[in-house]
């Protein structure tokens, strides 16, 4: 990755403007702590400010800094180089394309479950997390390593969900229940098993990414296993 070269106040200014002063103090101290996260915000910083400008109200501000402290994350480890909207950002697929080690590449699609969809624990708080999943799932793309990170802001914790609610899914397909997920999008079981088998894994993170509870879901169908190595940097750096 390159080096920065834009100076930081500028840099923020160019991404943030005047009027996003929360995101860019939400931000701000990652671009100033992280030399490759600089880098990486430099480099799509056109993207970025995109994104910035479309922004509405607090919780999609709060859905881009979830998504940017899920690429500083990443960055984190010098073995992975990330590459953001590669598959072109009007095109339903993953938010990161990470290369490690220059050989062995993976998706990353991130999720933030806002606090209307949060709700913890019970079948509401399952039935949510269902959908984002499902609704992530149209995501990804087929013959590649894809993993899938959700979480939220906090006090909506998924970490006793996020198990039950794959194992939901898993024997709703095998009970051949068609039209619950004809109701989903997909055209029946069969088809949302082979949407399935492209997820690798799944993290929920509560609250900051790297706070102290996370769950790590090893998707058991999945045509495309992440190695061992690439399974201990992944977990090091997002749990």
């Amino acid at each position: 990755m390159l080096r920065p070269t834009i100076p930081l106040h500028d840099l923020s200014v160019y991404l943030f403007g005047a009027d996003q002063v929360w995101l860019a103090a939400e931000v701000g101290p990652w671009l100033a702590g992280s030399p490759r996260f600089r880098a990486f915000a430099e480099a799509y910083r056109d993207k970025i400010r995109k994104k910035v400008r479309g922004l509405r109200d607090d919780e999609s501000r709060r859905d881009l800094a979830f998504e940017l402290a899920i690429a500083r994350r990443l960055l984190a480890e010098r073995r992975f180089t990330v590459e953001y909207e590669s598959y072109g950002a009007d095109v339903r697929a993953p938010d990161f394309r990470v290369t490690f080690r220059s050989r062995v590449r993976f998706n990353v699609e991130v999720r933030r479950l806002r606090p209307s969809t949060a709700n913890p624990g019970g079948s509401a708080g399952q039935s949510s997390l269902i959908r984002a999943v499902v609704d992530k799932l149209g995501q990804l793309p087929p013959a590649m390593i894809n993993v899938l990170i959700l979480g939220s802001d906090g006090g909506a914790s998924r970490a006793e969900t996020l198990v039950p609610a794959m194992l939901w899914l898993q024997e709703r397909a095998a009970q051949k229940e068609d039209a619950l997920f004809v109701e989903r999008g997909f055209t029946g079981s069969r088809d949302f098993l082979r949407h399935y088998q492209r997820l690798s894994c799944a993290l929920w993170l509560e609250g900051e990414p790297g706070g102290p509870r996370a769950t790590l879901w090893r998707n058991p169908q999945a045509r495309h296993v992440p190695g061992a190595d690439l399974m201990k940097a992944l977990s090091a750096v997002v749990l």
